[in-house]
């Protein structure tokens, strides 16, 4: 990936950008890279645990024992 490497005066940035006071009458360093397409949420999330983890716990005032007596009942292969 190709990218850009410069070292300014941080004054140079004024009309570009707001930086800290510490980098006032100082030399900053910029790296510039392209951007890379941004992807959405669910395309990241596919297949990962996370998403596997989503709708795990169907109610918000359920306790761990009826969560646990929920995942061995659909666990169950005999119901």
């Amino acid at each position: 990936m190709d990218y850009i490497r410069e070292i300014i005066d941080a004054s140079a940035l004024d009309h570009v950008l707001t930086l800290p006071q510490s980098f006032q009458n100082q030399k900053v360093e910029i790296l510039v890279f392209p951007v890379r397409e941004q992807k959405k949420i669910s395309e990241l999330m596919e297949g990962s645990i996370t998403q596997s983890l989503i709708g795990a716990v169907p109610h918000p005032d359920i306790s761990p024992d009826e969560i646990r007596l929920l995942r061995v009942r659909k666990n169950d292969s005999t119901h």
